[in-house]
């Protein structure tokens, strides 16, 4: 069995603020330290199911957070901040299941601890008409894919928010919010334990979980920060301005629509704030 688990850190137990998980701020070692924990305990229940081989993305803020010699040594690791596909680098169709561990909610959820997509730029965004999140975008890769995602580790509007797109999926609520800056959490021993025990339960069970399809053709609606941002995307050949600060695009192909959602953000990303 071969496995891919995309890491995040928002999602992670003890994890409460930006200073926790954004390079160069304060508190910054210890996410990381937490962030690692947490993988580290997904990679041991994935062996224990019987997996052989196990690719981790690193796939929080520059992608270079988890300390190489302190994962575990069974996993391979996939680094580097300019990923061609961001959190989903190297997914195919060679992988048996997807694992998410660390993951938060959608843009604009209120008990959602730092929850956002992908970036504060990005305010919504809907596939085919349906308000999607990290989550649920690179499940739709995976699925693309034929791969199922099988198990998500994050707070607890995260995982009821993947439920509601993946029937079957297993999840590890970390963390409940009070707040998208307010968090009551497990102790980071007792998350990982919990992760540990799902993920091996979820892979011995991978081949009941579906992956998720996309009806053809494929529309992909964003809605960004300012409009000075629509306006910078929207001259992207095949991007149409459907607002003041909203876009779309449409392709029969999904890696063409990730591949776009992330061109918009990045383009997006230049315009002075």
């Amino acid at each position: 069995m071969n496995v891919y688990i995309s890491c995040d850190a928002e999602g992670v137990a003890g994890i409460s603020d930006w200073e926790q998980c954004v390079p160069g701020q304060k508190d910054y070692k210890l996410g990381r330290e937490l962030m690692v924990g947490e993988v580290n305990a997904g990679i041991e229940g994935a062996l224990v199911a019987g997996a052989k081989k196990i690719v981790v993305n690193d796939s929080h803020a520059t992608m270079i957070n988890l300390i190489p010699e302190e994962l575990h040594p069974r996993a391979l690791l996939l680094q580097g901040s300019e990923k061609p596909m961001s959190m989903v680098t190297g997914l195919d169709n060679s992988f048996d299941a997807v694992v998410f561990i660390g993951y938060h909610s959608m843009a604009g959820t209120s008990a959602g601890i730092l929850s956002h997509t992908y970036t504060s730029i990005i305010t919504e965004v809907r596939i085919n008409g349906r308000q999607v999140g990290e989550p649920e975008l690179n499940a739709m890769m995976a699925g693309w894919y034929g791969v199922p995602v099988v198990f998500l580790s994050g707070d607890e509007s995260a995982t009821k928010e993947i439920k509601k797109f993946v029937p079957g999926i297993v999840t590890v609520a970390t963390k409940k919010g009070l707040g998208r800056k307010v968090a009551l959490s497990l102790h980071p021993e007792e998350a990982r334990r919990l992760i540990r025990r799902g993920v091996e339960r979820a892979l011995r069970r991978y081949k009941e979980i579906k992956p998720v399809r996309i009806k053809k053709p494929i529309k992909l609606s964003v809605e960004l920060w300012m409009v000075e941002m629509a306006d910078m995307v929207a001259v992207i050949p095949g991007v149409v301005r459907t607002g003041s600060r909203s876009v779309e695009y449409k392709h029969n192909d999904y890696t063409a629509i990730y591949g776009m959602f992330l061109t918009i953000m990045r383009v997006a990303g230049q315009v002075k704030r």
